[in-house]
C-alpha cells in the first residue's frame, strides 16, 4: 500500500515536469531573437575507440601519445559566445574557420536544447583531431627531379595551434636548413603571427609577420607588419635545363591599417591603407660556371598604397572533391579587390611609378556541379607604359558523374608585357604539364588545359587512408620569347593515370600523388614518360 502511494506520488510529480522543448530552426530562433546559452566544446582524439573498426592497440597508443587540443584553443576562434544574439551565419562561419585548421579533421556545431523560458538555446562543438607531430622523412619527384627532406614538425605544439618546423631538405634550387614558429591565434586574441629562419646552400632567409586579420565576416578593424630579407642564387631555365644564374638578394617591409563596416546585407566592404619598401640587388654569381645572359635590374620601390576589398558571403559545404572522405569548404560568393600604389624618387624610390595589383573570383552551382573562375594580376606604369604587368585566368569545373566518378577540368592562361628580367614563364612537370621534365617551356606568356576522371573508391584500408585515383590529360604552350630560352614548341599534350591516397588521420600533408606521366609530343631527348610522387594539397 505504502509502495503504490509513493508511486503515484512521483507520477503526479512526473506530469508536473514540462518535456524538454524541440529546437526550433535557424529561423525561428533568429525570429524570436534568441540567445546562446551553455556552449559545450567536445574535442575527439584521432581515433574512436569506441567503434570496434578503431578498437586496436595501434590506435590506442597512438591516441594516448597524441596531446588534444585545447578547449580554450578551440572557444577562442568561434565567433560567438554564450549571452550573443544567436545568429545562424555565424555558427556555419565559425565550423568553416575550425575547419581551416590543418590540426583538425572537421567540426561541426549544432544547437541541442531550447529553453522556451529564457528564450536560450545551447550549443555543442565538436572538433576531431589529426596526428600532428612528426619526425619526418620525405622523398619526392615532380619533372625527372628528386627531392627529399628530414626533420621534425609540430602543427599543434601542446594543443595550443602553434606551428614548429625544423627541417633540412633538398630540391633542385637548393639544400635548406628551415626553422619556422607560427600561430593562426595567440594566446587568448586573434593575433596570428610567425617567424622563419633558413640557412641555405645559397643565402639565407629571415621573415616575420604579426597581424591581427579580418578574422571574421563582422570584424570592422584589422591591422598588421611583415618584412622578410632572402638572399639566393637564382635559375633561370629552358627545355628543363639551368641555361644561367645569377646572384638575387631581396628584401620587402609592409605595415597596414584597414577598416570595415562589417556584414551588411550578405556583402562586406572593406578600405586598406599602408606603406611597403621593396628592394631587390641582383650580381653576378662567382660560384657559378653559368654567366648570365641578362643581368637584371636593381630596383627600390618605397611607396603609400590604397585597397578596396569586396566579398559575397555565400558557400557551399561538400565532400569528394579536391579531398578524399573529407568536408569541403567552396566559396561561391563574388569577389574584389583592387589595390593602388605611388612610387616616387621624392620618397626614397628610383623610379616614379604607379603599382597596380587586382582580384576577382566567382563561383557557381547547380546541385551538385560547380564551376569557379579567378582573375589575378598587376604591375607598374612607368613613364606612360606598363612594366612587369600580369595577368592570370584559372578557370575550373567539377561534374558528379555517381557516388565514386567526377569529371574534373581546368584552364589557366597567364600573360605577361615587359616582365621583370629575374621573373619567367614557366610550364612543365611542376606547373601541370606532368608528362615533361619540371620548367620544360619559357615565354611571355603560357596556357594549359586540364581533364581527369576522378575515382573516390570509398576504400579505407587500415581506417588510415582513402584510396583513390585518377585518369588525366594535360595540353599546354607557351608563347612569345623571354629574356632566355628558345623558340616555342608548340602544344604538348600527355596522358597518365595516378593513386591518390587522402591523409585522414594526419595533419601533415592532404593527398599523396603517385603519377606515371606519358608525354605525347616529347622532342628528341626527352624521356617519354615521367614518374611523379609528392603530396600535394588537393587531388
Amino acid at each position: 500500500m505504502l509502495a503504490a502511494l509513493v508511486l503515484g506520488w512521483a507520477a503526479a510529480v512526473a506530469e508536473d515536469v514540462p518535456p524538454a522543448a524541440a529546437v526550433p530552426g535557424a529561423a525561428e530562433l533568429e525570429s524570436r531573437h534568441a540567445r546562446i546559452g551553455t556552449v559545450e566544446v567536445s574535442v575527439r582524439n584521432i581515433f574512436d575507440t569506441s567503434d570496434p573498426r578503431e578498437d586496436y592497440w595501434l590506435y590506442r597508443a597512438a591516441d594516448a601519445l597524441h596531446i588534444r587540443t585545447r578547449q580554450a584553443t578551440v572557444r577562442r576562434q568561434l565567433l560567438f559566445a554564450s549571452g550573443d544574439e544567436y545568429r545562424e551565419r555565424v555558427l556555419r562561419e565559425s565550423e568553416r574557420l575550425l575547419r581551416s585548421r590543418i590540426y583538425l579533421h572537421d567540426a561541426t556545431i549544432a544547437t541541442v536544447a531550447y529553453d522556451p523560458a529564457t528564450n536560450t538555446v545551447d550549443v555543442t562543438v565538436t572538433v576531431r583531431d589529426v596526428w600532428t607531430l612528426s619526425p619526418s622523412v620525405s622523398f619526392g619527384r615532380a619533372g625527372g627531379v628528386n627531392g627529399s627532406g628530414i626533420g621534425l614538425q609540430e602543427e599543434n605544439l601542446l594543443g595550443t595551434g602553434t606551428r614548429l618546423l625544423v627541417r633540412r631538405s633538398r630540391d633542385v634550387d637548393r639544400t635548406s636548413m628551415l626553422a619556422q614558429l607560427s600561430s593562426e591565434s595567440i594566446g587568448a586574441t586573434h593575433l596570428r603571427g610567425g617567424i622563419t629562419v633558413a640557412d641555405n646552400s645559397d643565402g639565407r632567409t629571415r621573415g616575420f609577420y604579426l597581424e591581427r586579420p579580418f578574422y571574421a565576416l563582422d570584424t570592422t578593424r584589422a591591422a598588421g607588419v611583415s618584412g622578410q630579407h632572402t638572399s639566393e642564387v637564382d635559375s633561370r631555365y629552358d627545355r628543363g635545363r639551368i641555361v644561367d644564374q645569377f646572384a638575387a638578394t631581396r628584401q620587402s617591409a609592409q605595415a597596414y591599417y584597414a577598416w570595415s563596416e562589417g556584414y551588411r546585407r550578405g556583402w562586406v566592404r572593406r578600405l586598406y591603407a599602408g606603406v611597403r619598401d621593396e628592394e631587390a640587388s641582383f650580381a653576378l654569381d662567382p660560384r657559378s660556371s653559368l654567366p648570365a645572359t641578362r643581368l637584371p635590374a636593381d630596383r627600390r620601390l618605397r611607396y603609400p598604397w590604397l585597397g578596396l576589398e569586396e566579398r559575397e558571403d555565400r558557400y557551399a559545404t561538400t565532400a569528394n572533391r579536391d579531398q578524399i572522405g573529407r568536408t569541403e569548404d567552396f566559396f561561391l560568393g563574388r569577389y574584389l579587390y583592387l589595390e593602388l600604389g605611388r612610387a616616387a624618387r621624392g620618397a626614397g624610390s628610383d623610379r616614379d611609378a604607379w603599382l597596380a595589383r587586382f582580384a576577382a573570383s566567382a563561383g557557381w552551382q547547380d546541385g551538385g556541379r560547380q564551376a569557379f573562375v579567378n582573375v589575378t594580376g598587376g604591375g607598374r606604369l612607368e613613364g606612360g607604359s606598363a612594366d612587369n604587368a600580369q595577368l592570370t585566368l584559372v578557370a575550373r569545373g567539377y561534374l558528379p558523374e555517381s557516388e565514386h566518378w567526377l569529371l574534373y577540368g581546368q584552364a589557366t592562361a597567364t600573360e605577361t608585357r615587359r616582365l621583370d628580367a629575374d621573373a619567367q614563364v614557366l610550364l612543365g612537370g611542376d606547373t601541370g604539364l606532368r608528362g615533361y621534365p619540371l620548367r620544360f617551356q619559357t615565354g611571355t606568356g603560357s596556357g594549359l588545359v586540364t581533364v581527369e576522371e576522378r575515382f573516390y573508391s570509398g576504400w579505407y584500408p587500415f581506417r588510415l587512408v582513402h584510396v583513390g585515383g585518377a585518369v588525366f590529360t594535360d595540353a599546354g604552350r607557351t608563347w612569345g620569347r623571354g629574356v632566355v630560352g628558345g623558340p616555342p614548341l608548340g602544344t604538348l599534350k600527355d596522358i597518365g593515370v595516378g593513386l591518390r591516397l587522402g591523409n585522414s588521420r594526419s595533419g601533415l600533408g592532404n593527398v599523396l600523388h603517385v603519377d606515371v606521366s606519358w608525354a605525347l609530343d616529347a622532342p628528341p631527348g626527352v624521356r617519354r614518360y615521367q614518374l611523379t610522387v609528392q603530396t600535394q594539397a588537393s587531388y
